[in-house]
């Protein structure tokens, strides 16, 4: 009885000392790289890839009513053109998506570089989507500018709502 006894008691008191070591250890920047365990409504997305994100964005402003008037994508980035074909109120709408921002954060240069994107593109308004987050300096560049910034959960809240059969079966 006393041989079993002792291996479980090490294993227990081994586990206590790293639940109380690892207690209040801050968060590795890297650890919030894309595919390093971020959680997020859409984490199921980053594996299919940039080409997974331009499909989910396409389908997602199709379903909301929007025509696609152009789409392009680069290494980790996308660019979309819809238009809102509504009388008097619609308007081209430049989309701007960037699947890995550096350490899962966008900040107020990319914000800057949608705004004269859609400046040349002679878009009413601009989107700029991510999987990832906007850092404080990216949300107040944004404010007053015609500019929607999405990030990871609005965007899963997005799909969830218009694309409920792709969230469902987290398939794009």
């Amino acid at each position: 009885m006393g041989v079993i006894l002792i291996p479980f008691i090490a294993i227990s008191v081994g586990a206590v000392l790293i639940l109380l070591i690892g207690r209040g250890t801050p968060v590795h920047p890297a650890s919030l790289l894309p595919g390093a365990g971020a959680g997020g409504e859409l984490a199921w997305m980053r594996g299919f890839g940039i080409e997974g994100f331009q499909r989910l964005a396409v389908l997602l402003f199709a379903e909301m009513g929007f025509s696609l008037e152009r789409s392009n994508r680069s290494a980790d980035v996308i660019d979309l053109l819809v238009v809102d074909a509504t009388p008097i109120k619609g308007s081209r709408i430049a989309v701007h998506g960037m699947w890995s921002p550096p350490l899962g954060l966008v900040g107020s240069e990319d914000v800057r570089a949608t705004l004269e994107a859609t400046r040349g593109e002679s878009a009413g308004k601009s989107v700029l989507l991510t999987l990832g987050s906007f850092s404080p300096d990216a949300r107040a560049e944004a404010q007053g500018a015609p500019i929607d910034l999405v990030d990871g959960e609005a965007l899963g809240k997005l799909v969830k709502k218009y694309l409920p059969q792709i969230y469902a079966q987290k398939k794009v």
